[in-house]
C-alpha cells in the first residue's frame, strides 16, 4: 500500500488530523488542506492518485473545487470522494454530477474507514456503495474529536515530558477530562487509565518518573479506540450495563456474533449460555435471547416460555409460534439478524421508559428548563442533547460567573454543575446559589470527576440536591434531573394547597 497518495481537503482541524493518522496509520502518503485554495497550492506539487473532498468548505466549496478539477485534464481521472454530513439521494446525487467518484458519510466510521477508502483504490467501488448516514449523529461525531483531540494531547505531553518542559499542571486538566468523557462516549480502558494517570499525578513527586509510561499507554488506548468506535447508542451502552443476558440455543458461532458486537461496542454486559429446558426457572438473567431458527413450528410452541424480558429470533416459518406468545415483555426478530439490533431489542425490553410530558393543552405552556453548567463543549453537547430528547428546554453557561450571570438573567427549574472550572469552581458557585434569596431553592445537581468521600460531602454541605461521578450515563442524568425538578414542583404545590398528580 506505500506509496498510493491521498490528498484530504477539510477545514475541520480535529476531522482533518483523525483522518490522516488513519492514514497513515494504514500505510497511505497523506498531504491535507483546508481550504479550495490551500488545495490549489498543495496540487501544484504534488500529484494523489485519491482526493477526499470535503463538500462543505470555506469559499470554494468542495463541489465546485472538483468541478474545477475535472475540466482539468491532468484530474479527469483522478478519484475524488466526497467528505460530507449530507447523505440523503439528493446530495449525493449532486456529487456525482459534480464529478465525485462516490461518499463517504460523516462523521466518519473509524473502525471502517480505511476499508471505504481502500475499496476506490481498488476500483471496487460497487461493492462499497454510499451508504446514508445520520447528519445529525452527534455521539459520532463526539466520539470522533475526542479520539483525535486525545492522541494529539498524548504526543504533546510526551514531548513535553521528554523536555523536561513545564509542569504537571496543564497534563491534570487533560487528564481530567478523559476520566469523565471516556466512559460517557463508550471508551472505559481510556478513562481507567486516565485514573491510573491521576494518581500518579497525586503522588509529593508530581512528575512521576512512571508518567510517561503511563501516557504512553493511554495513547494505546486511544489508538486502539479508533479502530473499535461503538457502533451502538450511548444510551444503549449504559442501559445494558452489568446486565446478564441468556444466549438459550444458540450455536457457538452464532453466540459468538453477539458477544463480539457487546464487546466491539464495549458494552460491559454478563452473557451466560442456557438450553430452553431451563428458562422457565431462570430468575437470575435480566433478559433472554431464544433461538427458535431451528425449531419446527409445533415443536417452538410447546417450548417453555420465561419469567423474563426476552426477544426470539426465528424463521419465517416461525412466525405462528411467535404470535402464541405471552402477553408479557418480549420482542422478536426474523432471520437473517444484525446482532446489534438484537441488543437494541434487548435493552428497549429491560430499559424503564422516560416519563411521557403531558401534551400541552395550549401553546404558550413553558416547558421545564435547565441550566447546564460545564466548559467541556462535548460534554455539554450530549447533555443537551438528552434533555431536549427528554422534552426540557436548555440553557448553557461555560463558566462560574457565566451560570451566575445566567441565572440572574432567567431562574431556571434546574441546574447541572461541573465542579471543576477555570474561574469559579462549582462549590462555589452552589454556594453563592444558596445564599441568594431568589436562588436558594432550585435544584442543583453535581456533575464532577471527583470521586474522593470529601468532594462528595464537600458538595452537599454547600447544598447540592444530586452528585453524579463523570463518567456517567447520560439517560440516568436527565433522569435524575427530571425527578428533581418534579419534587420541587410537588413540594410548591404542597406549600399552596394544590394536588399534583402522581409523577411517573
Amino acid at each position: 500500500m506505500n506509496g498510493l497518495q491521498i490528498l484530504a481537503i477539510d477545514d475541520n482541524e480535529m476531522q482533518l488530523k483523525l483522518v490522516v493518522f488513519l492514514l497513515e496509520e494504514a500505510g497511505y502518503d497523506v498531504r491535507t488542506a483546508a481550504s479550495a485554495q490551500e488545495a490549489l497550492e498543495v496540487l501544484r506539487s504534488y500529484t494523489p492518485s485519491l482526493i477526499l473532498m470535503d463538500v462543505q468548505l470555506p469559499g470554494m466549496d468542495g463541489l465546485e473545487l472538483t468541478r474545477m478539477l475535472r475540466r482539468d485534464a491532468a484530474y479527469a481521472m483522478t478519484t475524488i470522494v466526497a467528505l460530507s454530513a449530507y447523505a440523503d439521494a439528493s446530495d449525493l446525487e449532486k456529487a456525482r454530477e459534480a464529478g465525485c467518484d462516490g461518499n463517504i458519510a460523516k462523521p466518519i466510521d473509524t473502525a471502517t474507514f480505511t476499508r471505504q477508502v481502500g475499496c476506490y483504490f481498488n476500483r471496487n467501488i460497487e461493492t462499497e456503495p454510499d451508504i446514508p448516514r445520520d447528519s445529525h449523529d452527534l455521539l459520532a461525531e463526539m466520539r470522533n474529536m475526542f479520539l483525535a483531540e486525545g492522541l494529539e494531547q498524548c504526543t504533546t505531553m510526551l514531548r513535553s515530558l521528554k523536555l523536561k518542559e513545564g509542569g504537571s499542571e496543564g497534563i491534570e486538566r487533560v487528564i481530567h477530562r478523559w476520566a469523565g468523557m471516556g466512559g460517557t462516549l463508550g471508551f472505559p480502558g481510556i478513562s481507567e487509565e486516565a485514573r491510573t494517570i491521576e494518581a500518579l499525578l497525586d503522588r509529593p513527586n508530581r512528575i512521576d518518573e512512571r508518567l510517561p509510561e503511563a501516557i504512553e499507554t493511554a495513547r494505546r488506548r486511544f489508538m486502539a479506540a479508533t479502530r473499535t468506535t461503538a457502533k451502538l447508542p450511548l444510551a444503549v451502552i449504559a442501559g445494558l450495563r452489568n446486565v446478564r443476558i441468556g444466549l438459550v440455543d444458540f450455536p457457538e458461532e452464532e453466540a459468538n456474533r453477539i458477544q463480539n458486537a457487546a464487546r466491539r461496542a464495549n458494552v460491559q454486559v454478563e452473557f451466560q449460555r442456557m438450553t430452553s429446558e431451563y428458562i422457565e426457572e431462570q430468575t437470575e438473567c435480566g433478559a433472554l435471547i431464544v433461538n427458535q431458527c431451528a425449531l419446527p413450528a409445533r415443536e417452538a410452541m410447546r417450548r417453555p416460555q420465561p419469567t423474563v424480558p426476552a426477544v426470539y429470533i426465528g424463521s419465517r416459518s416461525s412466525l405462528q409460534s411467535l404470535t402464541k406468545l405471552p402477553p408479557r415483555a418480549f420482542d422478536f426478530m426474523i432471520a437473517p439478524w444484525d446482532a446489534e439490533e438484537v441488543l437494541i431489542r434487548v435493552y428497549r425490553l429491560i430499559a424503564k421508559p422516560a416519563p411521557q410530558k403531558s401534551e400541552r393543552e395550549d401553546d404558550q405552556e413553558i416547558r421545564d428548563r435547565v441550566l447546564v453548567v460545564d466548559d467541556d463543549p462535548s460534554l455539554v453537547a450530549i447533555v443537551a442533547d438528552m434533555l431536549q430528547q427528554f422534552g426540557l428546554d436548555c440553557d448553557i453557561a461555560r463558566s462560574g460567573r457565566q451560570a451566575l450571570a445566567a441565572v440572574q438573567r432567567r431562574a431556571p427549574d434546574a441546574i447541572i454543575l461541573d465542579v471543576n472550572m477555570l474561574d469559579l469552581n462549582g462549590f462555589e458557585v452552589l454556594k453563592r446559589l444558596r445564599r441568594n434569596e431568589v436562588t436558594k431553592d432550585i435544584p442543583v445537581l453535581l456533575l464532577t470527576a471527583r470521586r474522593n468521600k470529601d468532594d462528595i460531602m464537600e458538595g452537599f454541605g454547600c447544598g447540592a440536591d444530586d452528585y453524579v461521578i463523570k463518567p456517567f450515563k447520560p439517560l440516568d442524568l436527565v433522569k435524575r434531573v427530571d425527578k428533581l425538578i418534579s419534587i420541587r414542583k410537588a413540594a410548591r404545590a404542597e406549600e399552596s394547597g394544590q394536588t399534583l398528580a402522581p409523577v411517573g
